[in-house]
């Protein structure tokens, strides 16, 4: 989330090796390419702190280990934030608010939340998400146990949300001091799955996979991109919906969100026998433009694609108008749209896998 919309943009592109960074400006007409930077390392995620426009953070897996790198010159020099987690990956970084100055959390696999007081030089662990009383049943999907997504509340400090997968949403009014399960309206696996696994469900509230979920920057609604559906709740999660309807598969990674409030997924199909996760045929971008209820197929540009996926971390938006998208794919190319998704051109191509994509302001 930018804290202010600045001269230049930068894409933060975490690939399977190393990370890449472009930088363009509002016009989002060229864009100059630099990288890869914490080399031979697999970069699940890396952001821009919007607060001061020069701090960067990545997630990092390599070595035999797995840490918060931070850069203080927008990624030119790097060096790790605190210790390296006990953990398998970190999955994602996120600064907080700007009232929290030197905020900031990560997410872990198996799935914790830790926060950082002081830019990453040390990291506490939130126990009252990890002690929650639904934790026993708390089970990995296809890509582990990982919590994914983390937003905060630019008005309301206190309030945190985050997705686990395949566990379900869950939100702080208190800081991190307790956590309710909020996944009223989505589709559980226990739904669809409990009664052909003869599976004994405690918690009914929980497993749900959501995939990835984006906040409107203006009113607070949230999305999310479920294994069974796109979703959206008024209320912070207290209800969700399903505006699937009209997507040519329910099943995807990546939602993203513009300043005007419109949506963006890429469809794909759910595992197969004979292609897994995986999309071959039209690369195509859904839209559903300010909450209209319809989505539009959009592919001006984008290629045929074969046995090709996205990763739930791999698509960003700008703040700029028209609304800009970007997205990246596991064959190492990074597509953008500078007109809310009427065209779309190739940004970057022959990177390594694309684990992530990030977008954030700032002025030089």
């Amino acid at each position: 989330m930018a804290y202010f919309s600045g001269d230049s943009i930068l894409l933060s592109v975490g690939t399977r090796d190393g990370l890449y960074l472009l930088e363009g400006d509002s016009q989002r007409a060229a864009w100059r390419k630099r990288g890869p930077y914490l080399a031979s390392m697999d970069i699940q995620h890396a952001i821009l702190d919007g607060r001061d426009g020069r701090t960067l953070y990545a997630a990092g897996t390599g070595s035999g280990s797995t840490a918060v790198y931070r850069s203080d010159d927008r990624g030119e020099t790097w060096s790790i934030a605190g210790q390296p987690f006990d953990a398998e990956q970190v999955w994602h970084v996120e600064p907080a608010t700007e009232h929290e100055p030197g905020v900031v959390y990560a997410g872990v696999m198996p799935a914790a939340l830790y926060r950082s007081a002081d830019r990453g030089d040390s990291w506490n662990e939130i126990a009252g998400l990890t002690s929650h009383p639904t934790r026993e049943e708390w089970e990995g999907g296809g890509g582990g146990l990982c919590l994914h997504t983390i937003l905060t509340d630019p008005n309301e400090p206190e309030k945190l949300a985050v997705g686990i997968s395949a566990v379900g949403w869950f939100a702080s009014d208190d800081g991190g001091k307790s956590w309710e399960a909020r996944n009223n309206g989505v589709m559980g696996f226990a739904d669809v799955f409990a009664q052909e696994m003869d599976k004994i469900v405690k918690y009914p509230e929980i497993h749900r996979c959501v995939h990835k979920a984006v906040r409107h920057p203006a009113n607070g609604l949230l999305y999310q991109q479920n294994h069974l559906g796109v979703y959206k709740s008024e209320d912070y999660g207290a209800e969700w919906f399903d505006i699937s309807d009209g997507l040519p598969n329910p099943f995807g990674f990546v939602i993203g969100i513009t300043a005007d409030g419109t949506v963006y997924v890429v469809p794909q199909h759910d595992w197969e026998e004979e292609i897994g996760v995986r999309i071959t045929g039209q690369l195509t971008v859904c839209r559903m433009r300010h909450d209209s209820g319809m989505w539009e197929h959009l592919s001006n540009g984008l290629p045929e694609v074969r046995n090709m996926t996205l990763y739930r971390e791999g698509m960003a938006t700008d703040h700029c108008s028209p609304g800009g998208v970007y997205f990246g794919t596991s064959d190492g190319n990074l597509y953008g749209t500078a007109d809310g998704g009427d065209s779309w051109t190739t940004l970057a191509s022959e990177l390594p896998s694309i684990r992530s994509v990030s977008c954030e302001h700032y002025t030089i």
